[in-house]
């Protein structure tokens, strides 16, 4: 669920925003590289998950998001690129993921600017 953090709000405003299709096809593509990894989810938990992504006015949100909203040091190498890395040859064909993991190594960047620009004044 973490990799939802694409988004900016909890779930069921990503899907009042008419996004809620970018959850789904992520979440679709994560099961895919766990399945080639030799980790398939069982069908009820792909489909409680698939609902819980979906579902309209839901209040959950991915916990990296709580972490960036602060300004605080997020997991971005630990689990989405992990997970990419996982991928291997098959990476390319996840651009969401890829532009997923862009804004949080972009987050990440901007973080550290930040924080040194502090500290040097």
């Amino acid at each position: 669920m973490r990799i939802l953090v694409v988004g900016v709000g909890a779930l069921g405003d990503i899907v009042a925003a008419g996004a809620g299709r970018f959850g789904t096809e992520l979440f679709a593509d994560c099961c895919a590289i766990a399945t080639a990894n030799s980790f398939p989810s069982s069908g009820s938990a792909v489909e409680r998950s698939r609902a819980m992504i979906s579902a309209p006015g839901s209040p959950i949100g991915p916990s990296m998001l709580r972490d960036i909203e602060p300004g605080a040091p997020i997991e971005a190498d630990h689990i989405v690129g992990d997970l990419l890395n996982r991928a291997g040859d098959m990476a390319g064909r996840f651009p969401l993921l890829q532009i997923a993991y862009a804004h949080l190594k972009t987050y990440e960047a901007r973080r550290l600017r930040k924080k040194g620009a502090s500290a040097a004044s």
